[in-house]
């Protein structure tokens, strides 16, 4: 088998629709790949991504709140490692995977899914915890737990190609890291606004120690640690504009300036760092999808399984917002994803 795919969604900046791009990748690749295992990983403590996959609004919940009940979750595991293994694998990690149409029969029988936990900021002091140990190469080791994770479950499911789509918190947390380190491939979403660009510049630094803005301190703390055990770091393979109005004819003057900027700041980059890149600078547009995100998030079924007629989507005890899913707007939504799903 070729080596695993696995792919980081993150930028450095929260509201850029990075979850629900998780969710609309994993899927529909998961839908177009049925030779494959489909595997996502949520590391963001708010478990959005894995309340959708197990059923959406309600269903969703209570499925993962049955996983927690079983300690099938991140951040269970990273509990027993502190508890029980703190250097090495358990031996149960393949375990902690679950197949994702036995909670939820909308999904592909393809997907698989290790849950996220609302605990996993609370596990980013015991991951620091244990990188402070006076045991060489402890910092290594604690940012080698979701790398067990996933070797393991490569090593269960060797006679298939498994590819990972890995969903992100927007802070640079210890758990973040894990993430980072967890992948191969790095996709950057971002919004056509100053703070979204100031996200992909973090990304540059933080990530891989490379500034375009003459910083005394680039912030290579962990560029460094990571060169000094011996990481390897993911490539960049794509900067997604997501939730672009770029189909527009005549987009307003400073949308149009912040796109401009974006693909600049790309450029930049990829002329002076060629290596961090994975190929060509792929820059590439995701249509806003927010009324379909809102009716996925509520039933949690595939984006291409969705029928274009009238939902009404629960937010509260008693309230129901009603929102129109048009046949237009989710073609145009599946187009613009499939040339990203073409380079995945």
């Amino acid at each position: 088998m070729n080596e695993s795919k696995r792919y980081a969604i993150w930028n450095n900046k929260g509201g850029v629709g990075k979850t629900t791009l998780t969710y609309l990748l994993a899927t529909e690749y998961a839908i177009e790949n049925k030779s494959e295992n489909v595997v996502v990983i949520d590391m963001c403590p708010q478990v959005n991504i894995s309340e959708m996959l197990l059923g959406g609004n309600g269903k969703g919940e209570t499925n993962l709140d049955s996983l927690y009940n079983s300690d099938i979750n991140i951040a269970s595991y990273i509990k027993s490692r502190y508890d029980r293994s703190r250097f090495s694998k358990l031996g149960s990690e393949s375990g902690y995977f679950i197949k994702v149409v036995k909670y939820n029969d909308a999904m592909p029988e393809n997907i698989y899914l290790l849950p996220g936990h609302n605990d996993l900021d609370l596990c980013g002091g015991l991951i620091n915890y244990l990188a402070s140990a006076p045991e060489k190469k402890a910092w290594g080791h604690s940012r080698k737990i979701l790398i067990d994770l996933i070797t393991s479950y490569e090593e269960a499911n060797k006679n298939k190609q498994n590819t990972f789509f890995i969903d992100c918190n927007p802070s640079f947390a210890s758990y973040t890291e894990l993430a980072i380190l967890g992948s191969n491939r790095l996709i950057i979403p971002c919004t056509a606004d100053a703070a979204s660009i100031r996200g992909l510049r973090n990304i540059f630094k933080v990530v891989y120690g490379k500034s375009m803005d003459n910083d005394d301190n680039p912030f290579t703390q962990f560029f460094s640690s990571c060169e000094n055990v011996g990481f390897d770091l993911p490539k960049i393979h794509s900067v997604i504009q997501n939730k672009s109005r770029s189909h527009e004819k005549d987009p307003s003057s400073a949308f149009r300036a912040n796109m401009d900027e974006l693909i600049q700041v790309v450029n930049e980059y990829h002329k002076e760092y060629p290596s961090i890149f994975l190929s060509e600078k792929e820059v590439l547009n995701v249509k806003d999808g927010n009324t379909i995100a809102a009716v996925l998030n509520h039933l949690g079924i595939p984006l291409s399984k969705l029928a274009a007629k009238k939902y009404n989507i629960y937010r509260g005890t008693t309230k129901f917002d009603e929102k129109h899913v048009d046949e237009k707007q989710k073609n145009v939504l599946l187009k613009d994803l499939s040339e990203v799903l073409s380079i995945l």
